[in-house]
């Protein structure tokens, strides 16, 4: 006789429900700040939920001192193990830290709570609740829907309706594509990241050629899609995610022509979209070099390493750099702005600790990386391959960030630790160490 399916645990119901607002969450972040920032609270309430009624932790709590009893109860809402455990909680009491010495107290601690640990928020759900490759694979999939999606859309804006299909966002005053995100480099940001993974995709070994067309193709038109945004920073950060794949991919492989191949291809393509670009008369041969551009960044650069000098340790605390850079900067009376360069922003609002505290972080995450990378065998070589897209994603994104405020907007941010959580999940199931995630009952 068949043996009647197993009945999920409430446990894993809610595991099931968390999965489903972060599909959703992944699906609508190119468009909708708001859809993103409830999926989040969603997520992380129904969490609680499963850790403070479900989780047991001690079998006889009740003979327990009252301090026990204390710790027992916060011991519940301990995330799983990671690699990245121990430099997030640094970083995090860094923050607090800083947080406490700021002179615009409110202001920090406020965002500190609703954005700071959002993003390990969402890292740690990731890897909580996709307890199964194919939930991984699911997520990738609809990422994969989305952002080519986005791809068309930032073509249909850029060469016929000049507003975006979805919100009806008007292309940038300067020509520049910007799909459904505010600003061009939003939509270089998102690529940024992208592109690197979906050239991954023509590398799987299988069978169905269904999956390498679809990377080859979604990598054409996200390059084509990337020259429109002009921004300099995200062309820059691609092009090292690129190479970084290429180099993983092809490391220890002798197989040097077919590394320089697809180099020389895609640095065609990129050439060839931007010649033809200029020979229609879409942009300037000079659009990407913007001189004045390039100097005002250098200029805010200098004048923020003055903001470092001055409390270098903790400081002036978080969220507060468009206030206290107002007595620094040189150029007065302008409109207020961030460092252009999350780096350096991060080291004027929670000091240079905190900078290294999430330089650590990122250590972390590649060294769980390179650990699956290099003990490879007998691993599922495909999900090596995608693993290595998302860490070169990854890397592509962290350039674009010396060049931009990509931490410090809601749906760039949170997208990077939705693509942290899935590539640290991805290795934990790699190495045989990803926890179920399930709370016993």
């Amino acid at each position: 006789m068949e043996q009647a399916p197993r009945r999920r645990t409430m446990p894993e119901r809610i595991d099931s429900a968390i999965r489903f607002f972060l599909y959703v969450l992944i699906f609508w972040l190119p468009y909708s700040p708001a859809v993103v920032e409830t999926c989040v609270i969603i997520s992380f309430l129904l969490w609680l939920l499963k850790r403070a009624i479900f989780q047991r932790v001690f079998r006889r709590e009740q003979r327990l001192s009252f301090w026990q009893k204390i710790f027992a109860g916060l011991k519940r809402f301990q995330p799983l193990s990671s690699d990245l455990n121990k430099p997030i909680a640094l970083f995090i009491a860094i923050c607090i830290l800083s947080v406490a010495s700021s002179s615009f107290f409110e202001i920090s601690a406020h965002n500190f709570l609703t954005k700071t640990l959002e993003w390990f928020i969402v890292y740690f759900l990731i890897i909580e609740v996709f307890q199964e490759k194919k939930h991984i694979h699911t997520a990738l999939s609809i990422w994969v829907f989305t952002a080519f999606s986005t791809i068309i859309d930032s073509l249909v804006q850029y060469y016929l309706t000049h507003r975006d299909l979805f919100l009806g966002h008007v292309i940038d005053s300067s020509g520049r594509a910007t799909a459904g995100f505010k600003a061009p480099n939003g939509l270089g940001a998102y690529l940024s990241l992208f592109i690197p993974f979906v050239l991954s995709l023509a590398f799987l070994d299988t069978k169905a050629k269904r999956y390498r067309f679809a990377g080859i193709l979604a990598l054409g038109f996200g390059l084509w899609s990337l020259m429109l945004t002009s921004s300099r920073g995200a062309i820059l950060g691609t092009a090292i995610g690129i190479l970084c794949f290429l180099c993983i991919f092809f490391a220890g492989q002798a197989k040097p022509a077919r590394f320089f191949t697809w180099l020389i291809a895609i640095v065609a393509v990129l050439l060839g979209a931007y010649a033809f670009l200029v020979l229609s008369g879409h942009i300037e041969i000079g659009s990407l070099i913007r001189k004045q551009t390039v100097q005002w960044r250098l200029n805010v650069w200098q004048d923020t390493l003055k903001m470092i000098k001055d409390r270098p340790v903790f400081g002036h605390g978080i969220n507060t750099y468009m206030m206290v850079f107002e007595a620094y900067r040189r150029d007065f009376g302008s409109n207020p702005t961030y460092a252009h360069n999350c780096y350096l922003q991060l080291a004027s609002e929670i000091g240079l600790a905190g900078l290294l505290g999430f330089l650590w972080i990122l250590g972390a995450l590649f060294h769980q990386f390179l650990g699956v990378w290099f003990s490879s065998q007998g691993h599922n070589k495909n999900d090596l391959i995608l693993s290595a897209g998302l860490l070169s994603g990854i890397i592509s994104f962290l350039v674009h960030s010396f060049f931009d405020t990509n931490f410090y907007s809601l749906q760039l941010s949170v997208y990077f630790w939705v693509i942290a959580g899935m590539l640290g999940s991805l290795n934990g199931h790699l190495v045989g160490t990803q926890p179920q995630g399930r709370a016993s009952g």
